[in-house]
């Protein structure tokens, strides 16, 4: 094909892509807001919190380990610059605002995209492999129900419940930096970082933690869903997967600069 033709075919790809996504979208949300009431729904008792594990609470150390090292680099650059001009107390402010507007959930999403969203890709993708969604058709069961709500609803919860234990990591991280380095009493590091954080803060960082995991979930299910061939197309799947949910995750983040800011 010429260059014009691949210009073609990765646009009618993405947009086939989307299409997939949207769809799941719109399937995931009416069947966890009014498909509840929907006799077709089948109940399915003990995945959600299964899934809730594997995917959310299992990445409990890592996303507190890799967010805390994070805000303690960050922290001891900016106290170095700030101890500079005799400014060390904006410190708190400085990495408050930075972990909960950005860094908390961009990290966050990140790690889990390479964690848990592909894990779901690998997943599902070996269960289209083996014939086993075709099995689930067969047999009646909505793939919808059975493979996507579980995770979809799993990382709507993990995600921002995840996204606040590494903002409080990254604080965590700035304290003791204040304290150690700068020499800021616990009590004006308290105050200050009560002053600069507000309600409205605190729920546009855990919306952009919502987000992110719908867009993580979605796009590893989609990935899976799609695979076509055998074993090889498993790790093609799960690469796609990785590289497509972080491109969407810091497009999305910076969409959401424009509108916060």
């Amino acid at each position: 094909m010429g260059r014009v033709e691949q210009i073609g075919e990765a646009i009618y790809a993405l947009y086939y892509e989307l299409k997939h996504i949207l769809y799941l979208l719109s399937e995931s949300i009416y069947w966890s807001t009014l498909g509840r009431f929907d006799k077709m729904r089948l109940p399915f008792k003990g995945v959600l919190s299964l899934q809730m594990i594997r995917l959310g609470s299992s990445a409990t150390a890592i996303v507190f380990l890799l967010t805390f090292l994070v805000g303690l680099t960050l922290s001891f650059q900016s106290a170095m610059m700030l101890e500079t001009f005799g400014a060390g107390v904006f410190l708190v402010r400085g990495i408050a605002i930075t972990m909960f507007m950005e860094i908390g959930p961009l990290m966050t999403a990140i790690i889990l995209a390479g964690r848990s969203g592909s894990a779901i890709t690998a997943e599902i993708s070996s269960m289209v492999v083996q014939e086993e969604v075709k099995a689930l058709r067969v047999m009646g069961i909505h793939p919808v129900q059975y493979l996507v709500l579980p995770r979809f609803q799993a990382m709507s919860m993990a995600t921002p419940l995840l996204t606040m234990l590494a903002n409080v990591a990254g604080c965590f991280a700035g304290y003791l930096v204040a304290a150690l380095y700068i020499g800021l009493p616990t009590s004006i590091f308290i105050s200050e970082l009560r002053e600069s954080l507000s309600i409205d803060i605190m729920a546009k960082s855990l919306f952009k933690g919502l987000v992110f995991g719908w867009i993580i979930a979605l796009v590893a299910v989609s990935k899976g869903l799609s695979v076509r061939g055998g074993a090889d197309a498993v790790g093609v799947a799960t690469t796609k997967c990785v590289v497509f949910s972080i491109t969407a995750i810091i497009l999305t983040d910076a969409i959401f600069s424009f509108i916060f800011y």
